[in-house]
């Protein structure tokens, strides 16, 4: 038998040879591994950014009024233009149907009746007679052409004597996707 090997060289590189195979299967399958991962991620990215939005942005604003004038009642102003409503001649335009949440806030020097309206001809949303400060939250069902604007009633004094400390009032839309002018 001048072939053959003797059995403890079998042995020796039988380990070798399948450790260096199992070596190269666990390389192999890290790198086909890394690659489905970036695959994954760059699907995933890319069908992300192609994806419209469901809804339009809410509509929502928050003014601040400060002071009262005789002919405007209380003088509304946006301090920043994050909301996606806005302010015109005093009032707050609707753009779209649905239900409002609105809080209004503010303390006042005097004694004053508060309205807000939201159309003329129609019961105000809420009436606060004789008060110095309000704190009220409501929701209401407001449509599209609708204006939110305060109306102000002095007892004593003029309009233009009140003053008004954190006052704010804050409209959010309740039910985005309904019908809406932009």
């Amino acid at each position: 038998m001048e072939g053959v090997q003797p059995l403890d060289e079998h042995v020796g590189n039988a380990a070798g040879r399948r450790f260096l195979r199992n070596k190269l299967l666990l390389v192999s399958s890290l790198i086909q591994g890394l690659g489905l991962l970036l695959c994954l991620t760059y699907i995933c990215l890319h069908f992300s950014a192609q994806v419209p939005s469901q809804y339009p942005p809410i509509q929502s604003i928050r003014v601040q009024f400060t002071k009262c004038e005789n002919e405007n009642g209380f003088i509304i102003t946006s301090p920043n233009k994050d909301g996606t409503m806005k302010v015109q001649n005093n009032s707050i335009i609707i753009n779209c149907d649905g239900f409002y949440l609105i809080s209004l806030k503010g303390y006042f020097s005097q004694e004053l009746s508060l309205r807000l309206q939201y159309r003329k001809g129609r019961e105000p949303l809420f009436s606060l007679s004789k008060v110095t400060f309000v704190d009220s939250v409501t929701v209401a069902n407001l449509a599209f052409k609708d204006k939110v604007y305060l109306n102000v009633t002095t007892h004593s004094a003029s309009c233009e004597d009140i003053q008004v400390n954190g006052g704010e009032l804050i409209l959010i839309h309740q039910n985005p996707g309904g019908f809406c002018v932009y």
